[in-house]
């Protein structure tokens, strides 16, 4: 069948952080939270961050005003900050074979980040920086990025997750095979009206909503258009792509209703890749793989 409604609603668990894991937020005005986020959406440590990441790395980031010529840091110090220039600009500087002597290395305007390697690496700092002007830059420190970035991790795996265990042909995945599906798992965007699939295309895709709606239309012989179902967030469509390249039985676009359309897939050879095939694993269940079966007639 082209798609089936959620028989419960998902739910998603909730991950607790020890007390020493709490992360401070600091306030900022609304425009500059937008040039923070600007700059972290082009930085190749955060671009790959949804924007739900990225906006709680922007609260974890504290103000730090430097003076014409104070220092943010030396060289050789343990760093483990990573700042972004939001007014002024620092000049670094290396000292190089052990000299005495300063050579700059690079100066950054608003905009521009320093300290990478010490939100990723615990390592001592290459450079010494220094205003040029009085500066105002944001300061995100390691931990807090860590536990961000490992904590939304999580928070996203058990979501998909529980998405994942309401559908009825993974009903004899065991757990860890759902950890590693939800993983491979990945997420797409759609407008009101763009077409997710065609009815008549040949399919290879497997689709669980994330948020947001969509409907299925079916066309009879004479060409006919009707719609047979509403799906909302955790009901899913295309199954049968996972087992074979078959044509579509009906087309799904996004409704526009509850917002943006967010999806969730994963193609056929992924799946075989990661967790073998999907009928091997309905065997493990002869009643169910007769049923499922039986239900494609």
């Amino acid at each position: 069948k082209l798609a089936r409604a959620k028989k419960r609603k998902a739910v998603c668990s909730e991950v607790a952080l020890d007390d020493q894991d709490e992360i401070a937020e600091f306030e900022k005005a609304p425009d500059a939270k937008l040039r923070i986020l600007q700059v972290l959406q082009e930085h190749f440590l955060f671009r790959h961050l949804e924007q739900e990441q990225r906006e709680l790395v922007t609260k974890a980031m504290s103000k730090v005003v430097l003076k014409r010529g104070e220092i943010a840091f030396k060289q050789g110090e343990d760093g483990d900050h990573f700042y972004v220039v939001d007014k002024g600009s620092v000049a670094c500087f290396e000292r190089r074979d052990g000299s005495e002597h300063e050579t700059l290395v690079h100066t950054y305007n608003p905009g521009g980040t320093f300290g990478d390697l010490s939100i990723m690496y615990n390592t001592p700092r290459a450079a010494t920086c220094r205003a040029t002007t009085e500066s105002r830059l944001y300061a995100l420190p390691r931990k807090a990025f860590k536990v961000i970035v490992m904590k939304t991790t999580i928070e996203k795996r058990l979501h998909i997750k529980s998405l994942l265990q309401n559908v009825e042909i993974f009903k004899e995945l065991k757990d860890h095979e759902f950890s590693k599906l939800a993983d491979a798992m990945q997420e797409e965007a759609y407008e009101e009206g763009d077409v997710i699939c065609r009815q008549g295309d040949v399919g290879s895709s497997f689709f669980i909503i994330k948020q947001g709606t969509a409907t299925c239309i079916q066309a009879d012989p004479h060409g006919n258009q009707q719609e047979v179902a509403q799906l909302t967030t955790g009901d899913y469509f295309g199954e049968n792509a996972l087992l074979a390249s078959k044509p579509r039985q009906g087309t799904v676009k996004a409704t526009g209703k509850n917002g943006t359309l967010k999806l969730l897939y994963v193609e056929r050879t992924t799946f075989n890749r990661i967790l073998g095939s999907i009928e091997d694993i309905l065997r493990r269940n002869q009643a169910a793989y007769n049923k499922f079966w039986a239900a494609q007639i």
